[in-house]
């Protein structure tokens, strides 16, 4: 028998161990964007849904949603971000069941929380295995939302239980590592009236405008206020970079830390020795067309260089590849694209209406990655 049950943390491992097995079943990966803890990404978060499917006495499934607000049709709205869409892969044969029921249980709870649309990510692989499910459950697609990941070194990482980086992968992030110099020697230097410096106070105003009038041509985006954008970045203790063209804000790059937990090479589970790192993303990435590919990739190794000029800090962003001139940048310092991270929007209005959705789609990357910032894992 199939029970839908809110989130308790008396199944906290048992629900972290679904996440890694489902997630990265039969997958090459070797950095998972989670810390020890499935409960973690949701505290704090007012309105947020945690739902677990048990079967046979145990979690087979989980269901996650994140609130943020933003624009749909030039209409604010509040929005749900589904996150946690997990079948224990021993129970892929009842996928569509328990999905069916996750999804229906969460939209319940959507409607009485006033989420007037839900969206989220998935790979696009998985996606196109269940479309009838998804379908039938009223959900559209946006194919083209995919992962980027540039640099090798982590800005802090944590070992836990005598965790060591083997001396073969060393070799070979120091390898990869010659790839993003390279590039970024053979990127056109900056016209002279250009420049890039980190935002100050007094550059609140034009930063908010710059990002808003970006945002403005994507469906699911926020907007900022001044306070709004500053409390943002004070939030997620972000960095934040400008590009100036004759003394104008051109560009802007806001980027936080999230913590990312693993190093399992392949392995879907916690091992005894493991570790914690941290990693940057971007918050909100905006450049004048005008500027786009003279600024936008020097824009991105100004946030990943570190103290040395020779390296490169890991950057993972996941975004709309319709967007031209953001995916030329990320592929101008380097960055992968990697076939198995290609991934699909799904999304639905609540109030039962067909959207189809004619502009480029926002992709809110602290909700993927990570909706908390905690101090605790910065170091120094």
């Amino acid at each position: 028998m199939l029970k839908i049950i809110n989130f308790n943390k008396n199944y906290e491992k048992s629900t972290l161990r679904l996440f890694y097995k489902s997630v990265f079943f039969n997958r090459k990966e070797f950095e998972y964007a989670r810390i020890p803890t499935w409960f973690y990404r949701y505290s704090g978060l007012k309105d947020s849904i945690k739902l677990l499917a048990i079967m046979d006495g145990k979690v087979v499934g989980s269901l996650g949603v994140l609130p943020y607000e933003g624009y749909v049709n030039k209409k604010k709205k509040k929005i749900g971000f589904f996150v946690d869409n997990c079948v224990l892969p021993e129970y892929l044969h009842e996928y569509d069941k328990i999905m069916s029921a996750l999804f229906k249980e969460m939209e319940k709870r959507a409607r009485r929380a006033g989420y007037k649309y839900i969206i989220g990510w998935d790979y696009t692989e998985k996606i196109s295995e269940h479309l009838p499910l998804y379908n039938g459950l009223g959900y559209e697609v946006v194919d083209g939302i995919n992962w980027f990941g540039g640099g090798t070194k982590p800005i802090h990482i944590i070992c836990q239980n005598n965790f060591r980086i083997s001396a073969v992968w060393k070799i070979m992030l120091r390898l990869y590592n010659l790839k993003y110099y390279l590039c970024e020697r053979k990127l056109p230097r900056l016209e002279d009236d250009i420049s890039i410096r980190e935002m100050a106070n007094k550059d609140l105003p034009e930063v908010v405008r710059v990002i808003n009038h970006q945002n403005e041509n994507m469906e699911f985006s926020p907007r900022y206020t001044i306070n709004s954008l500053k409390k943002y970045i004070r939030k997620y203790h972000s960095e934040c970079f400008i590009a100036e063209a004759d003394k104008k804000i051109v560009g802007v790059l806001i980027t936080f830390l999230g913590s990312w937990s693993g190093w399992m090479y392949g392995k879907p589970e916690y091992t005894k020795s493991y570790a914690i790192i941290l990693i940057k993303h971007p918050l909100e990435f905006a450049v004048h067309p005008d500027y786009a590919e003279k600024i936008a990739p020097h824009l991105l190794l100004k946030a990943m260089k570190g103290k040395n000029d020779k390296e490169y800090h890991m950057f993972v962003d996941v975004f709309d590849r319709r967007i031209a001139w953001m995916r030329k940048a990320y592929l101008a310092i380097g960055a992968d694209e990697l076939p198995y991270d290609y991934g699909s929007l799904i999304f639905k209005d609540l109030s039962g209406k067909r959207t189809t959705l004619e502009r480029n789609v926002y992709i809110p990357t602290n909700l993927v990655i990570n909706p908390i910032t905690d101090a605790r894992y910065f170091g120094n």
